[in-house]
């Protein structure tokens, strides 16, 4: 391919000026004769390709072309020397060019033909746009991320990316738990603030299905940073190098699926004790007017009048139980009321007081601001009432201490009040916690077990919620409503 120097035309002397200029351009400059041999080379062709000037001059510029496109090259090459034109190169096409060792780079070559008096010559122009390449596609992946970031922090489902033990949460995650994502920036920080004395449980479990890939969605019960406890569904996806979480509230749906199993239930117990009390009412008043007529016959013998008493006290605590069961299964309908509920519970307190007997209670309760909500009084003082008996009942023979706190707090969207009661009783088995809401569980010698299930219904019916709270040296119960009921209507 390269002709003796004897065969070329000689170059003429360039003027010094022009040589210093080709030198100093920042492209790179070949100048090539009309049969597109090399005459010409400035600094940078060499710094870029490796070759040396004494090794490319009187070379066919098809040295510098890639070998996979260079047979389509050289037709091209002689149809613009037949016909030249200042033009680029490769229009809406990926250039490169191949350097000494057979390397590639990207380039934007132009043409520009110097049609001297005694011949053609073109001066082939080239950049090295590889850094311009890298910023592009750095610039296009930063875009990409800023577009996946920004679908994914909109997304109406919450998701999370979790590296190594730092997570990366959205905006939706946010609205689900009431923390920043700042404040969930690790899996400590996420099982701790979300989970409370469940997070080792939790994290442990979490660790198991991570070992087996996430096998399965789990369905787990929150604690918001307002207190709320939510039920949320995570199901997780991962490799060995990445994991994303995917999180629904789905608070409402088991709601709703709690409260038809509970209406079910509840109706059963309505049907069984509309029966019973129909079958036993006239038994119940039978034995009652007799109870009543041996009592007038028997004044005068204390100890037989002293059985008869007994037997009137089994009658009526048959009558209350049977009233209670029937107050449970019946439909609660709320008369609601402004209130102040510092009222409230010092008058439950007041009149709980002669059942103490020889116990030495004392009583506190810690409110910087009055509590006022809307409430039906006589169901929130039953609420109040249990909880009050439940502690008394629990407290040694000695006496000791209820305490109740109330803070204002943000409730479902709205202004609501979290009250909390307190003893320093024995406190519950691990047991009694786990079924403390649940019909017909007691503990105690006398009653029906509805208690608390009953104060949980007025709770919810209040569009609150009651839940046992941490406390293990004694028992803590948390009660929170709104303080306007959503049902009321806010006055203009």
């Amino acid at each position: 391919m390269t002709q003796p120097p004897s065969a070329m035309k000689p170059v003429p002397q360039w003027d010094e000026r022009f040589r210093l200029l080709l030198e100093a351009s920042p492209a790179g400059i070949i100048l090539v004769d009309a049969k597109a041999r090399i005459l010409l080379i400035n600094e940078r062709i060499e710094s870029w390709f490796g070759y040396s000037r004494e090794e490319l001059v009187g070379q066919f510029i098809e040295v510098l072309v890639p070998d996979s496109v260079r047979p389509h090259h050289i037709p091209l090459r002689d149809g613009y020397l037949r016909a030249p034109t200042v033009r680029p190169i490769g229009s809406n096409r990926d250039l490169t060019a191949r350097r000494k060792d057979g390397s590639e780079f990207p380039c934007d070559i132009s043409l520009h033909p110097l049609p001297l008096p005694d011949e053609l010559q073109v001066m082939v122009h080239i950049v090295d746009i590889t850094e311009r390449r890298r910023l592009e596609a750095e610039r296009r992946q930063q875009e990409s991320h800023r577009r996946l970031r920004f679908m994914i922090d909109n997304l109406p489902a919450g998701a999370v990316y979790v590296s190594g033990p730092v997570i990366a949460a959205n905006r939706a995650t946010e609205a689900i738990t009431g923390y920043t994502r700042q404040e969930l920036h690790t899996l400590e920080s996420w099982f701790g603030q979300l989970f409370g004395e469940r997070a080792a449980e939790v994290q442990a479990q979490y660790e198991a299905d991570r070992i087996l890939h996430f096998p399965k969605t789990r369905t787990l019960e929150i604690i918001r940073k307002d207190k709320q406890r939510r039920w949320i569904e995570l199901a997780a996806y991962g490799d060995d190098q990445h994991e994303v979480w995917l999180l629904y509230d789905v608070t409402e749906r088991i709601r709703a699926q709690d409260q038809v199993v509970q209406s079910e239930r509840l109706a059963a117990i309505g049907e069984m004790m509309t029966a019973l009390a129909h079958e036993s009412r006239n038994a119940l008043q039978r034995s009652q007017a007799c109870l009543e007529m041996l009592e007038v016959d028997l004044e005068q013998q204390p100890e037989e009048l002293d059985l008869v008493q007994r037997a009137q006290r089994a009658v009526d605590e048959l009558q209350r139980l049977y009233e209670e069961v029937r107050e449970y299964a019946a439909p609660l309908r709320l008369e609601l009321q402004s209130s102040n509920l510092r009222e409230l519970w010092r008058q439950v307190w007041a009149n709980l007081t002669p059942s103490m007997g020889t116990k030495s209670i004392t009583f506190q309760d810690d409110c910087p601001l009055v509590p006022v909500a809307d409430v039906d009084r006589h169901r929130f003082c039953q609420v109040l009432r249990n909880i009050f008996e439940n502690s008394i009942a629990a407290l040694p023979a000695t006496g000791g201490m209820i305490s109740l706190t109330s803070e204002t707090i943000s409730w479902q969207n709205l202004p609501g009040l979290q009250i909390t009661l307190r003893d320093n009783g024995s406190g519950m088995s691990p047991e009694q916690r786990a079924r403390l809401f649940e019909p017909f569980f007691t503990t105690k010698a006398r009653g029906t077990g509805l208690g608390m299930p009953i104060a949980r219904r007025i709770m919810e019916a209040h569009h609150g919620e009651i839940e046992l709270g941490p406390l293990l040296a004694g028992t803590e119960i948390v009660l929170r409503l709104p303080t306007v009921n959503p049902s009321v209507p806010t006055p203009a």
